[in-house]
């Protein structure tokens, strides 16, 4: 049973870096998130253990919906490659999620920043 879990592996490699060298979105949010948590661990120092584990979960949570964002687009794209509404709302939705943690991770940033200004 460990052996099959761990044989899953190389899939997730494989996916994260076909998403990184071929989609504009994963790379942009990998460099975003090691530029604001190197930067926060730069101005914000000591951080905290805790405020610590937010910002890397804010950054965390950033990289995997755009991970499965890129994901459904791609195989949206792929399914149903004409203009289609109920397709056009679901790619937004799945933007709508990248959004929703980029606004977690914002006002992640504000409360670890605040007590600091």
């Amino acid at each position: 049973m460990i052996t099959r879990y761990f044989n899953r592996f190389p899939h997730a490699i494989r996916g994260l870096t076909y998403g990184f060298k071929n989609d504009f979105g994963i790379r942009t949010q990998l460099y975003l998130a090691i530029l604001v948590g190197m930067s926060t661990c730069y101005f914000l120092t000591p951080l905290s253990s805790t405020e610590l584990l937010f910002v890397v979960l804010a950054c965390t949570l950033i990289i995997i919906t755009e991970l499965q964002n890129s994901a459904l687009e791609a195989a949206l794209d792929k399914l149903h490659p004409e203009l289609h509404d109920t397709i056009k709302h679901s790619k937004d939705m799945a933007a709508a999620a990248v959004l929703v943690a980029g606004i977690f991770l914002l006002i992640t940033l504000v409360v670890v920043a605040l007590p600091r200004l």
